[in-house]
């Protein structure tokens, strides 16, 4: 009687798994849809991050190249540098962002969530500081479409920074740059006799100094045996003809040890032959030279560069060691201006920009670019000793100077030596002799004295 009962109730269960699996089906699906929604928002946040890390780095480039982190407060140039700075920054930042392929959000150029906003070395002195806040286009999502048809946004924020320890008369923290050039040049600026680029004590720098062209000439004698100083009893500083109406300063050569990783140009089809120089002085010139004497740190009171007596650097004129090396670094086939290099105007600054266009070697050519293998970066040495330290000997890096070279003299202009260097002056770091004990800011592969970091995590 007991078997029949039961066999009488299970017609009656059929089916109910089929109910169980079909509503556990939906929940499966409907957490699926929100993981995917999930994963779909972390990965555009994360390339969002990334697109407004870039636009802010750009941004902290062009506070830098702007030439407003030289300038003490008290120049006359300080207010209009201050407006081109954060001219060039918001436009570097909106064509960062709007560069397609480079900082897609899920397919998508990302949108400003508003201006730039600025802190131009008020709050945190010697820290030039750009944030900059950018929101997604519309993602696409599954899931949380139940709740609402319109699609996700998110949101990202970034602050970089470009960091001059100049003009400050506090301890500092001290800067280390890689890949400077090895001319080891005098603390005297030729256009203002009497003054200094960077004072030696505090690192406060000289009014007025962005834009002043003039000759780097080595302090050696007309000999080739090696760099025998014209002025033994006395320190370098200005050139031997400045009297002729140039400005010229002096410059010695910096020891420089071989390094087969260095980065060397290669020449194109178009331009002058391949050009690496012989010896490792001409090739640290010419390459992008990443020995451990290139990271040069100053900030800290003490000598951090030997220069090296064993060279002459202008010895052989238009053909010497520093000419052939700073020609195939600017892609020019010999001494002389408006050659093959690139080029650098100053339409009015600080009101506008110094602009630099492109060589007949440039893949830019006859366009204004923004970076050029002519910026170089040269540690600037304290030369207020009564005695020249002899080679081997430390020197004190005071600060570093960012110059574009406009060519090599080719004698032809009044004033000049065949092989001095002609360059234009776009930055100057300078470093108090005291640091506040924190690690050098490593910046720069060697285009600009003045790091460029983000000081915000992602």
């Amino acid at each position: 009687m007991e078997k029949k009962y039961f066999a009488r109730q299970r017609p009656h269960e059929r089916g109910q798994t089929i109910i169980l699996v079909a509503i556990s089906l939906v929940s499966l699906l409907a957490m699926a849809a929100l993981a995917i929604d999930i994963v779909t928002l972390y990965v555009a946040r994360s390339e969002l991050q990334r697109a407004t890390d870039a636009a802010a780095l750009a941004g902290a480039k062009a506070i830098a190249d702007s030439g407003l982190t030289t300038l003490p407060a008290t120049d006359p140039n300080f207010g209009a540098a201050t407006g081109l700075a954060q001219t060039m920054a918001t436009q570097a930042i909106s064509a960062m962002v709007a560069t397609a392929g480079i900082n897609l959000v899920n397919g998508q150029l990302p949108v400003l969530g508003g201006s730039p906003t600025f802190d131009l070395g008020v709050t945190h002195p010697g820290s030039y500081q750009v944030t900059v806040s950018l929101t997604s286009a519309t993602l696409p999502t599954f899931f949380s479409k139940i709740w609402s048809r319109s699609g996700s946004i998110v949101a990202a924020t970034a602050t970089a920074e470009a960091y001059n320890p100049a003009n400050l008369t506090t301890p500092i923290t001290p800067i280390a740059l890689k890949s400077v050039k090895p001319w080891l040049v005098a603390n005297v600026d030729p256009n203002k006799p009497g003054t200094q680029f960077i004072n030696n004590t505090t690192g406060v720098v000289e009014q007025g100094v962005t834009g002043e062209t003039l000759n780097l000439t080595a302090d050696c004698q007309p000999s080739g045996v090696g760099c025998t100083l014209l002025s033994l009893t006395s320190p370098p500083g200005f050139g031997p003809n400045n009297s002729a109406g140039y400005p010229q300063v002096e410059y010695v050569p910096a020891l420089v040890n071989t390094n087969p990783a260095n980065v060397c140009p290669t020449s194109a089809a178009s331009c002058s032959s391949s050009c690496q120089g012989a010896s490792s002085y001409e090739l640290s010139i010419e390459c992008a030279d990443v020995n451990p004497y290139t990271s040069l740190s100053c900030g800290n009171g003490s000598g951090n560069a030997t220069w090296d007596n064993t060279i002459n650097p202008e010895f052989g004129g238009t053909a010497s060691p520093s000419a052939t090396g700073a020609d195939c670094l600017i892609h020019a086939p010999g001494a002389g201006i408006n050659l093959e290099q690139d080029t650098l105007t100053n339409p009015g600054w600080p009101s506008n920009p110094m602009k630099i266009t492109g060589g007949s070697c440039s893949v830019a050519s006859g366009q204004v670019v923004t970076t050029s293998s002519s910026i170089v970066t040269i540690p600037i040495i304290d030369t207020s000793m009564t005695t020249f330290p002899a080679s081997g000997q430390p020197l004190t890096v005071v600060g570093f100077m960012q110059a574009f070279i406009n060519q090599v003299q080719d004698g032809s202009t009044s004033g000049t030596t065949p092989g001095d260097i002609n360059v234009t002056i776009l930055n100057i770091a300078g470093c108090s002799s005291s640091n506040n004990g924190a690690n050098p800011v490593v910046g720069g592969s060697g285009t600009s004295p003045i790091p460029v970091r983000l000081i915000t995590s992602p």
